[in-house]
Formats: structure tokens, sequence, C-alpha cells
């Protein structure tokens, strides 16, 4: 440890730090004259990066913080601003700062030394291992291959390792949670005010020439906030419905109690406004999920004649049919009269007709960059299962839906027989039912693996996996006390 007379002397005293000071104004004004304002203001952030990095490295936390602000906003960004590299890339980026900020992390603090990999991040490493093994998949290309591996099974397993070690108490947890609420509301309010206010020129350009087969349709504009798109905006506002609307339940303290509500009923009305259909299966499944781990036969027949009630209005009335948003919704429960619906399905039954010579898939990538001759040419995917099953085969569907599966009977056991305080056990309901939620609409919407719903399902199964953990320490702590 060096004496703090040592230091004040090396960065306040020492001669060589003055002309560095001064060497370095001189580049800042050499910059701004001769580059431009770009490469000046790149200079002077160094000395701010430096600081977030010795923040980040005394906590973690907040270099994961930050992550996920990247990932929930790169797309909407894009639309303002262009980066000379892919937004994968970016991400990228940011991941490998976290794990360096880990690494320094470890050298002066052993911390989560006694934490141990659940066995769910060893079954989704298999699903990683099987991606990698896709390199050699005779009809794929190692340039698709390489350009759609990170989304498709890198990243599941590095967003888990990252919460198993950093998240290491519930009060990260909880935080975490809040600020997940408050980028889900900001994403609500600014679909709301591309309804109400209406749209900038960035957004009006991308809709009516890029969005414009599928977002402006005859019941109105799909709103999509700074999403990719509505249909991944509708389903992680479904998601987050769900998820902060279980957490209200269970939340002890009254003023984040009741701003998950609030939260809750923006997303509702945000997954309303984008018109993505397959968004409404998200509280479906996702509340069904929640009452069947309740294990109340009361609710359960409680929720079944509500549902059978929201059912039988929207597919068999025509009451608020003056509404663009309820009869976009509607459309969802006619499924016969749904162009689009037999598209998909015409559009799979021509996969089905060569895809059972091809167990392992055409290959990474092969969806998203098919050409003339291709078989999967003019074929678009549409749904994240589909995309899953045409590029790693009926082999890779199995495994992958084996993981959702693994999650969710993973979920059952913990909250019917490990969990024992009330507020871990709400939070596993509230992951579980959310990932019900989105393994449903994973069905209806290309939408598993876009900026930031993907990297928020891998976030909740690992915060599912982490309860034992976190209850086991609680526990201890009570029993301490």
């Amino acid at each position: 440890m060096f004496d703090k007379e040592v230091l004040k002397g090396i960065f306040f005293e020492k001669l060589v730090l003055k002309i560095i000071a001064l060497a370095s104004c001189l580049l800042l004004a050499f910059l701004a004259v001769s580059g431009g304002l770009l490469p000046l203001v790149g200079f002077a952030l160094i000395p701010f990066i430096f600081c977030f990095l010795i923040v980040c490295v005394k906590k973690p936390f907040i270099s994961f913080l930050f992550l996920f602000t990247v990932c929930f906003f790169i797309m909407g960004v894009l639309r303002y601003v262009r980066i000379p590299m892919p937004p994968s890339l970016v991400v990228d980026l940011a991941i490998l700062f976290n794990f360096i900020v880990l690494a320094l992390h470890h050298l002066y603090q052993n911390y989560n030394a006694k934490f141990k990999l659940p066995a769910f991040f060893f079954i989704s490493l298999c699903w990683t291992a099987y991606c990698f093994v896709e390199v050699f998949n005779p009809i794929g290309t190692f340039g698709n291959w390489l350009g759609t591996i990170r989304a498709t099974g890198i990243y599941i397993i590095l967003f888990q390792f990252l919460v198993y070690y950093i998240f290491k108490d519930a009060k990260k947890l909880k935080m975490f949670l809040v600020f997940w609420a408050i980028l889900t509301l900001l994403a609500a309010l600014k679909a709301v005010g591309q309804k109400y206010i209406g749209m900038d020129v960035n957004e009006k350009i991308w809709l009516y020439t890029l969005g414009a087969h599928t977002h402006v349709i005859y019941s109105g504009i799909r709103y999509f906030s700074f999403f990719t798109d509505a249909a991944n905006f509708g389903c992680h506002m479904g998601m987050a419905m769900v998820v902060f609307s279980i957490l209200f339940l269970y939340e002890t303290n009254k003023g984040i109690r009741y701003f998950y509500l609030i939260v809750a009923i923006f997303a509702l009305y945000g997954m309303m406004i984008s018109g993505t259909r397959s968004a409404m299966a998200i509280p479906v499944a996702g509340y069904a999920f929640y009452i069947i781990l309740l294990k109340q036969w009361r609710l359960i027949v409680v929720g079944s004649i509500l549902f059978i009630a929201v059912f039988g209005f929207l597919s068999l009335t025509s009451i608020g049919n003056s509404n663009a948003d309820i009869r976009r919704m509607r459309t969802a429960f006619q499924f016969k009269q749904d162009a689009s619906f037999n598209l998909r399905k015409e559009n799979q039954q021509r996969m089905k007709s060569f895809m059972g010579n091809y167990p392992i898939g055409l290959g990474l990538g092969s969806a998203k960059n098919a050409g003339e001759g291709d078989l999967l040419h003019g074929l678009p995917t549409d749904t994240s299962f589909v995309f899953i099953w045409v590029e790693s085969g009926v082999i890779g569907l199995v495994l992958y839906i084996f993981i959702w599966i693994c999650c969710l009977v993973s979920c059952f056991y913990f909250v019917w027989f490990k969990l024992k305080d009330p507020m871990i056990r709400g939070i596993c309901s509230a992951c579980g039912a959310g990932i019900a939620g989105m393994m449903v609409a994973g069905y209806g919407n290309e939408v598993l693996h876009q900026f930031p719903t993907g990297e928020t399902i891998y976030i909740l199964m690992a915060i599912a996996m982490l309860c034992p953990y976190l209850d086991k320490n609680k526990q201890n702590e009570v029993q301490v006390t």
C-alpha cells in the first residue's frame, strides 16, 4: 500500500505530471482545430472513463447496469447516430468491460467464494457448445455462423455468469429490478409520446420506409418506442407487466410496491398500443404459470373463468371495435381470418417439406442471409422457435426448448419446496411467470434474440436460479441474529 503523502507527491508535486497536463491541453487544442469535435470529445472523455472504471472495479454492479442500459437503448440510438460498428459489437465491448471489471475486482476481493454455478448454467452451456459445433455444418457458412453465434448461443451463458457473480445479495437483486422498472417506464412513456405527441423525423423515416409494411396497417400505427420494432417492444412490455404486477404483491416497501404497480399499468398500455398480438399470450401464459405456482385450486378456477371471459369477449363479440387497439387485439383470436397467421402456417409447411433432410439445420445465420437458390429464399422464419429450427435443426430445437423447460421446472421446484423467504419466493415466481409468457410469445414472434428482450430473459433465468442461494444466505442471517 502506498502512503497518502507519497501519492500526494506523485499527483500534485511531480513536475512530470504538470508536463503531461500541459501536453494534454495542447493536444486537445490541436484535435479541436485539426480533427473536429469527435476526436476532441473522445480524448476529453478519457479521464471520466478512467474514473468510471475505478468505480466499477469497486462496485461491479454498476458496470452491469451500464451493460443493461447499453442493451436497452442501443437500437434506439442507432436511429439518430451512425456508429462505425454493428450494434452487437458495442454490446460485446460492454460485456468485455464487465469481465475485465470482475477480474480486477477479484484481485483484491474474493467475493462470492462459496457460490457454485447452478446446474442450469451447465445445461445452457450444452446449448452454447452445440451452437459452436454448428460451425462444421456443411450447409452453412463461416461468415453467417460468426454473425449469429453471439446472440443465439453465447449471450445466454455470459449474462447468466455475470448475474451469478455480481448479484451477490438480495439487495443488489432488488436494485436491478427497480432499475429495470425505470427503463420499462421510460420505454412505455416514449411509446405514449409517439401516439399522442407524435414522432420525430428519424422515427418517421424508419416508420414509413423499413417499418411501413408491418407498422402502418389498416387498424392504425403500431408504436415501437425506442425498440427495434413494435413486436419486440410489445413483448417486452408484456413480460415486464407480468413480472412487476407479481412483484407488487410481495414487495414490502410501499414506495417501491406502488411504483411497480404504476410500471405494470404503463407496460400494459404499451403492450396494447404496440399492436403485437402474440404479446397478448404473455400475460395469459405468465399468470397461468403463476397461479399454478400458488397451488391454490380456488385461484386456478377463478383464473380459468377470467380467461374464458376475456377469450369470449375478444373472439365472440364485436364490442369495442371502434377502438383500434381493441380491434387489433381481437384479431389475435380469429386465426382463420388472419392472413398473416395463415401465411406463416403455409411458410412453415414449405419449410417442413425439406427440413426433414437436415436434422442439424441449415447453419447458424442461414435464415437471415438467404439468397436466390437457397432453400429459405423468400421464406421468413417470423418466430423465434422456427428460427432456431431452420438454423440448428430438430436437434437444436429440442435442446433449446429443453433449456426453457428446465428453467420453468426449476422455478416450480424452488417455489414449492425450497424457498422460505416470501420476498425471494415472489421474485422467483415473477421471473418464472415472465419466462413462461415469453416462451409462448417465442412461437408467435421472433423476439427472443433481440435487444434488449433476449438479454432480459437471460437475466431473469439467472435470477430465478440464484434465488435458492440468496434464500439460504437470508435464512443464515436470520439464524445468526
